[in-house]
């Protein structure tokens, strides 16, 4: 099997893969797939398609499409414009390539850093102890984390603890989330500060914002008329 323009893989060339979420393999367009938080890391194989339910608005898919992770290649790769790539030297490709590789059986992926109990239990501490956001290793640790453990938990040691400890750490900024929205509507805020947040976390308080906002909005043109009617009597 050959690719475009004949490049190899070995045996056979990794195309732009085409098949979606419930398919074999992974294409950058993935990354625009967005399923709820809670059920992703409830997961530990493929989604199925009640996961499924469509990219949050205001998505930015170029920037998650390409984000880096390590792989080692188990055999010498050229993979069009990416590479030569040899066998056990560790190499960054975008994630949507590694999960592919992976799938193939053509390397092993490296985690994150950040992906590490040690380091994830002091995130979860800190971000417990205080009251502000606190900075997260990554913006999109959420998806990196469902994507990782679900097609490569083997190569990530105490997958599990690694799962619940993300777990606990978005819980708790969803709960500060949801009271700085609750705050934020009853003061009737013109604007707030989203310091530290992602774009994850956000859009998913965003549909209950926007609505909160267009009822303030709605509220305060309905009392304008007879605010100033009233105060004409006078």
């Amino acid at each position: 099997m050959t690719g475009t323009g004949g490049t190899g893989l070995g045996e056979e060339a990794v195309q732009p893969p085409q098949e979606d979420w419930e398919g074999a393999v992974l294409s950058p367009t993935f990354f625009g797939v967005c399923a709820a938080p809670e059920s992703w890391l409830g997961v530990s194989g493929s989604p199925g398609a009640d996961q499924n339910p469509g990219s949050p608005q205001g998505d930015p898919r170029d920037s998650r499409e390409m984000e880096f992770v390590a792989v080692t290649p188990v055999k010498h790769l050229e993979i069009g414009d990416l590479g030569p790539f040899n066998p056990g030297l560790p190499v960054e490709v975008p994630v949507w390539l590694a999960i592919n590789l992976k799938q193939r059986q053509k390397c092993r992926l490296i985690p994150p850093e950040w992906m590490d109990v040690g380091k994830l239990e002091e995130i979860r501490d800190q971000e417990r102890k205080e009251d502000t956001f606190t900075p997260m290793p990554s913006p999109y640790y959420m998806e990196l984390t469902k994507l990782l453990l679900n097609y490569a938990s083997d190569n990530i040691p105490r997958a599990d603890e690694i799962r619940t400890l993300v777990k606990d750490t978005w819980d708790t900024r969803m709960a500060k989330l949801r009271l700085s929205a609750d705050s934020f509507v009853r003061q009737q805020e013109a604007h707030a500060k989203l310091d530290n947040l992602t774009l994850m976390e956000i859009n998913s308080t965003g549909t209950f914002l926007t609505q909160a906002l267009d009822h303030m909005y709605k509220l305060r043109t309905n009392l304008q008329p007879g605010e100033s009617s009233h105060s004409q009597d006078f």
